[in-house]
């Protein structure tokens, strides 16, 4: 019984050590609300792959619009161009998304669905993280 006790022990203690560092992911305001919900998807995602954890009460990991174009096009569709930045703490990586959608929020939800948590770009960021 007792080794028994003494392996679960262990296990939950390497557990917790493997998921190291704790983020809270914050979306800049500007973006739309659907949007927002699935940039936190996406990062979450990102960061789960790489063995870190998201929870309410971890370091802030802030995703903010650095560069953001839109165009009105013809039958009233928008078509955006943005560069997205996350940082936390001394890491920062910028994740450039385009799409054109219905509307400005739709655009931004298309735009968002581009970023891949297995891509380049989202490596290196985890990566850098660890």
């Amino acid at each position: 019984m007792k080794r028994i006790i003494l392996a679960v022990a262990l296990a939950l203690l390497s557990a917790l050590c493997a998921f190291g560092q704790t983020y809270n992911i914050k979306v800049d305001a500007s973006i739309p609300e659907e949007a927002q919900q699935l940039l936190v998807q996406r990062f979450t995602q990102m960061l789960e792959a790489g063995g870190l954890t998201v929870a309410g009460d971890g370091a802030p990991l802030e995703v903010k619009v650095a560069k953001e174009e839109r165009t009105q096009m013809q039958g009233g569709q928008v078509a955006l161009s943005v560069e997205l930045v996350a940082v936390a703490g001394d890491v920062k990586e910028s994740f450039p998304l385009k799409n054109v959608g219905e509307n400005e929020a739709d655009a931004w939800l298309r735009a968002a669905k581009q970023l891949l948590p297995r891509s380049k770009a989202a490596q290196a960021f985890v990566t850098a993280l660890k």
